[in-house]
């Protein structure tokens, strides 16, 4: 029996864990629904390894499996900055998500627009419009940090979504500032019976009722409950990438909905946590978890 449950054990390690399970559907089940993951990835510029030792290169090889076996519709990844792991994450997507946006005006280590943001599509993207949030600090302001808008053609009926990676740290105003921006993008492009979706890495703390509330109300955006046991996207308990400090628990990554008229069938959201020992100390392959939203319209 001990011998079981270690094999269990080392196979939640290698293949990382979902709080909520993926259900093998049928294909005409399937199709009305849509499926969106949000993963900060860490893959910051290899220069920066000698004092963080993240090795982008080394995980970049590996998400890629975890991703697909999720199985979402599309992918939105944040803090994409190495060249090198962008071309490795594309070219281990392409058989199961031939669409990208986002690597377009690159410019050295940064993106001119939605800087670090990718998105990957079993289904063709059109990109609608792409800003540079006008305010910023600090390294934030080097990464050109802002709000990705494309279309998704998708069986379940087109659908727009937002990409973003907003300020980490920095002043409540420019906070607020990304907020307004952001939904203001959302704004000029929305269309009656055409559904809007916003992922990223917001860094707001769902625990913050000030800014949460601020967040959910610039957007004009719909959120739900986190199902299953893993009800973190940010957790320093758990993530072996993080200093260990058990009270630094947070939920920062969302899907967020905006029906512009429609209103989903059913909707639930949930955490993975992708796993698969890179190095001695190591098995997290990010220092955030992915969020994945699965909603049928």
């Amino acid at each position: 029996m001990k011998y079981i449950q270690l094999l269990l054990l080392m196979s939640l390690v290698i293949s990382g864990v979902c709080a909520t399970p993926g259900v093998t559907k049928s294909d005409s089940i399937r199709s009305k629904e849509i499926s969106i993951m949000t993963y900060n990835i860490k893959m910051l510029p290899r220069g920066a390894n000698s004092f963080i030792h993240h090795f982008p290169l080394k995980r970049a090889r590996l998400i890629p499996d975890k991703v697909i076996a999720e199985g979402t519709d599309v992918v939105v990844f944040q803090e994409a900055f190495d060249g090198v792991a962008d071309r490795i994450l594309r070219k281990k997507l392409k058989s199961a998500y031939p669409y990208n946006m986002g690597f377009q005006n690159r410019k050295l280590v940064s993106y001119k627009r939605a800087g670090g943001v990718l998105m990957f599509s079993k289904y063709p993207l059109t990109e609608i419009e792409s800003i540079k949030y006008s305010q910023c600090k600090g390294i934030d302001c080097a990464g050109h940090k802002g709000s990705m808008l494309v279309e998704v053609a998708h069986p379940a009926g087109r659908f727009q979504l937002l990409g973003t990676h907003m300020q980490a740290g920095g002043t409540k105003e420019i906070k607020e500032s990304q907020y307004a921006e952001a939904g203001e993008l959302l704004r000029r492009h929305e269309q009656a019976g055409v559904p809007q979706f916003a992922a990223g890495d917001f860094n707001t703390k769902k625990a913050d009722p000030v800014l949460y509330d601020t967040l959910v109300r610039a957007l004009h955006a719909e959120d739900g409950a986190i199902t299953g046991d893993l009800q973190f996207t940010s957790d320093h308990s758990l993530n072996d990438m993080e200093e260990y400090k058990p009270d630094k628990r947070n939920v920062i990554d969302y899907v967020f909905y905006i029906g512009n008229g429609v209103k989903p069938v059913s909707a639930r959201r949930y955490v993975c946590r992708f796993m698969q020992p890179w190095d001695a100390k190591h098995k997290d392959l990010s220092d955030h978890f992915a969020m994945v939203l699965r909603m049928e319209l």
